[in-house]
C-alpha cells in the first residue's frame, strides 16, 4: 500500500503543471531555484555519463530511461562514456571544454573531486522537498547507511544507484577439491578461520601441481574499500579527525604485516611478481569484491561454482568496506531540476525494479526491495548468498578519512594510501620502510 500511495503522490506532483503548456526550463547559478513538481510535457535533453565496457550499467540505464519516459515524454536522454581508469582527466578535461554532461557517474571516493572542482550540485534541497511532499522518507525508505556515503560537510553531492559493500567471492569446485568443510564459510566467518582455509588450498594447490596459482585475489593494492578497512579493524586511520596525520602508527604496522604475511605465505600475489593466476580465469579460489555476481557467474571457467560470504572479520573492531556508485548532478547543468527528475526515480521503487531487469543485481537502495528473491535484482541468482552484501550493517565503512581534509588533497591520498600496501606486499621493503614513505607522501600530498 505504501508503494502505491508514493507513486500516486509522485504522479500527482508531475501532473499539477501539465495544463500550463509543454515547458522547457533552464537555470543559471545566480536565479537557479530547486523545483521537485515538473509538468509531464517538460521537454529537455539530456545527457549522462556512464562509464563504458560495462553493458551491466548501459542496460540498466537503458532500462530507467524507459521507465522514466514513461513519465516525461518529452525528456530525451542521451548516454556518453567515460574511462573509470582515467575519471579525473575525463571529467576535467570535459569541464574546461564545457561539454560535460548533465548527469555524471561517480563512486566513492570519487565524487570528492567533483566536490573539489565544484562540479557536483548539493542535493539536499531536493530531498528535503521530495521529503516535504512524501515522495520518500530517507530514514524510512533508504539504507542510510549507504545513502548518505555521497556527503560532504553535510551536503549531498551523489545519489546512490545501489548498495555496494566488499564481499568474498568463492570458487566452490577448488575448495571442494581442495577438502575444504564449506560449512566453515558463513556470514560473519573470522579472518583466522579465512586464513585456515587459505591454508588448506594453499596446500592443495602446491600438492597437486599448482604452485603458480594464488588463493585470494584481494585487490589490497588498487582499491581503499579493502585496504582502509582492515587499517580500521586494526585501529589505525589516516587522521584523528583534525587532519593531523596518524598513519604512523603501531596499529598500521600491525595491519601491514598481516598484509606481508599474505605475501611470504603465497596466499597473494606479491608486488613485481608476474602471475597468471586469478578469481576471474577459475584458479583462485577467493576475491575480495563488490561487483555484481552476474559479472563472475556465467564466466565459461566460473559457472555452476561461485558463490558468495561476507568479508572476514577482524579483530575485535571489524570494518567491512561499502559504498556507493551512483550519480551526480553537474553544478553547470542548464538542467538540474529535469536532471534531478530522473535521479528521482531511479531511487524510486519502480526505477529501482527497472534498473534491477536491466543488469543492476546488486542490493537496491530500498529497504522495501531487500528481498532478492522477489526483487529484480536477485532474479537469476536466487540460489546464492545474496544476503552477504548486506551482512553487517554495523560494520560498514566508508573511505571515510577523506572528509577531514579539501577535496582537492584526495587523488593524492588516495594514491599514497594504496602505495602503502603495494609496498607492503613488496618483500623487498621493510615495513619500516613502507611506514616512512607513506608517511613522506601524505605530508608531501598535504604540502600546498
Amino acid at each position: 500500500m505504501k508503494r502505491w500511495t508514493t507513486l500516486f503522490l509522485m504522479m500527482m506532483l508531475f501532473t499539477v503543471l501539465t495544463a500550463c503548456g509543454s515547458t522547457t526550463t533552464t537555470t543559471t547559478e545566480d536565479d537557479f531555484v530547486p523545483v521537485i513538481n515538473l509538468p509531464t510535457n517538460t521537454s529537455a535533453n539530456l545527457r549522462i555519463l556512464i562509464p563504458g565496457g560495462n553493458a551491466n550499467e548501459t542496460t540498466m540505464i537503458e532500462e530507467a530511461i524507459a521507465g522514466f519516459n514513461l513519465i516525461y515524454p518529452n525528456i530525451q536522454i542521451s548516454m556518453s562514456y567515460l574511462a573509470v581508469n582515467s575519471y579525473e582527466n575525463t571529467i576535467r578535461n570535459q569541464a574546461l571544454a564545457g561539454s560535460l554532461p548533465d548527469i555524471v557517474w561517480t563512486n566513492s571516493p570519487d565524487f570528492y573531486y567533483l566536490v573539489s572542482k565544484d562540479l557536483a550540485y548539493p542535493l539536499n534541497e531536493y530531498v528535503e522537498l521530495s521529503e516535504a511532499a512524501g515522495i520518500f522518507d530517507v530514514e524510512d525508505d533508504f539504507y542510510v547507511e549507504f545513502f548518505n556515503i555521497g556527503s560532504v560537510n553535510g551536503n549531498l553531492y551523489a545519489i546512490p544507484r545501489s548498495a555496494d559493500s566488499v564481499v568474498t567471492f568463492y570458487n566452490e569446485k577448488i575448495l571442494t577439491d581442495a577438502g575444504v568443510d564449506l560449512n566453515l564459510i558463513q556470514d560473519g566467518w573470522t579472518w583466522e578461520t579465512f586464513r585456515g582455509v587459505c591454508d588448506q588450498v594453499r596446500t592443495y594447490f602446491d600438492n597437486n601441481g599448482h604452485s603458480d596459482r594464488y588463493v585470494l585475489d584481494a585487490n589490497l593494492t588498487s582499491w581503499l574499500s579493502v585496504n582502509y578497512p582492515i587499517m580500521r579493524s586494526f585501529g589505525a586511520d589516516v587522521t584523528d579527525g583534525t587532519g593531523a596525520l596518524t598513519i604512523d602508527s603501531p596499529q598500521t604496522r600491525e595491519a601491514i604485516t598481516m598484509v606481508r604475511d599474505l605475501v611470504e605465505d603465497r596466499i597473494i600475489v606479491g608486488t613485481g611478481v608476474t602471475s597468471g593466476s586469478s578469481f576471474e580465469a577459475g584458479t583462485s579460489a577467493f576475491l575480495f569484491q563488490s561487483a555484481s555476481v552476474s559479472l563472475f557467474a556465467h564466466r565459461r571457467e566460473l559457472e555452476g561454482n561461485i558463490n558468495i560470504v561476507s568479508f572476514p572479520l577482524i579483530g575485535e573492531n571489524p570494518k567491512i568496506g561499502s559504498g556507493i556508485a551512483g550519480y551526480s548532478i553537474n553544478s553547470n547543468s542548464a538542467y538540474k531540476n529535469e536532471a534531478w527528475a530522473f535521479l528521482n526515480y531511479m531511487l524510486s521503487y519502480d526505477g529501482q525494479q527497472a534498473m534491477g531487469s536491466g543488469g543492476l543485481n546488486l542490493p537496491s537502495i530500498r529497504k522495501d526491495l531487500a528481498d532478492y528473491t522477489t526483487a529484480n535484482w536477485g532474479q537469476g541468482y536466487t540460489d546464492l548468498h545474496l544476503n552477504s552484501y548486506l551482512y553487517g550493517l554495523e560494520y560498514k565503512i566508508t573511505v571515510d578519512f577523506l572528509q577531514y581534509f579539501d577535496a582537492k588533497y584526495k587523488s593524492d591520498l588516495d594514491l599514497a594510501l594504496k602505495d602503502l600496501f603495494n609496498n607492503a606486499c613488496n618483500t623487498g621493503k621493510t615495513i619500516e620502510e613502507c611506514i616512512q614513505i607513506v608517511v613522506r607522501d601524505m605530508g608531501d600530498a598535504l604540502a600546498d
